[in-house]
């Protein structure tokens, strides 16, 4: 047998409201770890999101001539206007995004059951 098996809980010393504080505490941190760890995680994601908005902004802006031309030059392939292209581009993009969150989706193989 141990020996905690031989000391009665009177013979132990009794635990004092802070040593319970201090073990509510410990078990806590824990938690506290992990939602501090989100939260730095989410920012850091929101300020990589930002950055690449930013570069893709500044892309953009740089080769917007020629954008234009590339644009101007597949509507006439294509024998429609450019506001056409452009909508078809737009609802082009859209679906991938629907597709996309189809795809990331756990629960959309029991959706579709």
């Amino acid at each position: 047998m141990s020996f905690n098996s031989y000391v009665s809980d009177s013979d132990r010393t009794p635990k004092t409201p802070d040593k319970m504080k201090l073990q509510r505490f410990m078990l806590s941190l824990p938690s506290f770890d992990n939602q501090r760890l989100i939260f730095h995680s989410a920012r850091q994601t929101l300020r990589k999101a930002e950055m690449a908005r930013v570069a893709v902004r500044e892309w953009l802006n740089q080769h917007d001539c020629e954008l234009e031309e590339w644009k101007i030059k597949k509507a006439s392939e294509l024998g429609i206007s450019i506001s056409r292209l452009e909508q078809k581009l737009l609802d082009a993009a859209q679906h991938q995004v629907i597709t996309n969150k189809g795809d990331n989706n756990p629960n959309s193989e029991e959706d579709s059951v």
